[in-house]
């Protein structure tokens, strides 16, 4: 810890400016220190030409009255403002860094016994964090790498919309046809979706016959191969069912609206991965992360998005720390809380696809499979499978990093060294 605050320290020339900058949707709120922690000055600008305009002539008044060689900025990577703010930092070359939130909100909390938060006194804690080194690596994304992030946390977006119009379509089946799933698991098969679009109500289904329900379905029917026999079963069913019938009229309704939402979001979200993918194919490290057998495109992908430009890491300890998934220490006199913890702060969705790739490498990899079992069939300090799991993914990490950097094929003597 110390060695890391010592280098950062190391970027900043003696007698820097510090600036931090608590953003907002209509107004910023910048506290100007320097490198003692004096206050020098409060500046208030908008996320506009002007502002921006007047935000860097505070910033050359400030350097030539103090006679300093320049000023360093600092924000919280708050929504997107602050990506708007760093592009124009960027463009005017003035160098920036970014702050995490929680670190803020507990440098405020001790430093405050009253825990009193204002615009100005977040904006100097921010600074005050700068100017002390706790800051962290994040820099904004160009060309094809910020494409790619926003491809995936469209795609991310996308899934999350599925998945909760699924969750509705089986809460209104459920209510008016609860045994459905007895015969269709998922409920959004091509049969099923024929079925629920006009007849999803079982009180309404047991009043046709056989026939007449088959013919029915097959009108909304668009798929290939209509399977009768589930339907024969469903309408068995319906005999007996305990569905309601008391607004049935509306949750149809409220169905066949899902299931119409939920195609839409499906084909929006196949047109987000043939975009994703033609991107991800661009980049150099594309073929160097597809080689590893395996790793699929979208979780490379999604990896690549969330690590950015590697050239931003010297090594792959930096991406570990990025994910969240390096060891932290959780003990206190004789207690110890965990024997192997992750810190967990760093980007969630990067720790995710990381666990779900090492599930899946662990299956098909070899070289995976074997260290998976090493670490827990070890005669010292032998590991759970969720501590196994947790070593792998630093692995698969260190793995991705050597293939990027060295611009190189996945060969099994990596896995060795990694």
């Amino acid at each position: 810890m110390a060695h890391s605050i010592a280098r950062k320290l190391s970027r900043f020339k003696p007698g820097v400016l510090y600036m931090g900058v608590d953003l907002g949707l209509e107004l910023n709120v910048a506290k100007v220190v320097d490198e003692r922690g004096k206050v020098l000055g409060t500046i208030r600008f908008a996320h506009t030409h002007e502002g921006y305009s007047y935000l860097a002539e505070r910033i050359g008044f400030y350097t030539r009255r103090e006679g300093a060689p320049g000023m360093v900025v600092a924000m919280e990577p708050t929504n997107y403002f602050w990506m708007l703010l760093a592009a124009e930092l960027e463009r005017r070359h003035i160098d920036y860094y970014l702050v995490n939130a929680y670190t803020v909100r507990k440098h405020r909390e001790g430093d405050q016994i009253d825990r009193s938060k204002d615009d100005p006194r977040d904006a100097f804690f921010i600074a005050d964090l700068l100017r002390t080194g706790k800051y962290t690596e994040t820099r904004l994304l160009h060309g094809l790498y910020a494409e790619l992030r926003q491809y995936v946390t469209l795609h991310d977006r996308l899934q999350r919309d599925i998945g909760r119009q699924k969750s509705l379509l089986h809460n209104g089946v459920g209510q008016v046809f609860p045994e459905l799933v007895w015969v269709f698991k998922g409920l959004t098969g091509e049969t099923a979706l024929a079925m629920l679009r006009s007849h999803a109500v079982a009180a309404t289904v047991r009043k046709m016959s056989q026939a007449e329900f088959i013919d029915a379905v097959r009108v909304d029917f668009r798929g290939r191969r209509l399977m009768i026999s589930k339907l024969c079963q469903a309408h068995e069913l319906a005999a007996n069912s305990v569905g309601l019938v008391d607004g049935s009229e509306a949750l149809q309704l409220a169905v066949r609206l899902h299931i119409e939402r939920l195609l839409v979001l499906e084909s929006q979200a196949a047109c987000v991965r043939q975009a994703l993918a033609r991107t991800f194919r661009a980049l150099p490290e594309a073929q160097y992360l597809l080689s590893l057998h395996g790793l699929g495109l979208m979780t490379s992908a999604t990896i690549l998005a969330e690590i950015g430009d590697p050239n931003h890491f010297s090594n792959g300890r930096q991406l570990i720390k990025l994910a969240g998934t390096q060891p932290a220490p959780n003990t206190s006199g004789r207690k110890t809380h965990s024997a192997t913890p992750m810190s967990h702060q760093g980007r969630p969705r990067l720790r995710t696809i990381l666990y779900l790739a090492c599930l899946r490498l662990i299956q098909v990899n070899d070289d995976f499979a074997q260290d998976y079992r090493r670490l827990q069939e070890r005669a010292k300090n032998p590991l759970t499978k969720m501590q196994a799991l947790g070593v792998l993914m630093n692995k698969l990490l260190r793995v991705l990093w050597a293939l990027m950097r060295q611009r190189i094929c996945y060969d099994p003597a990596i896995a060795l060294a990694a």
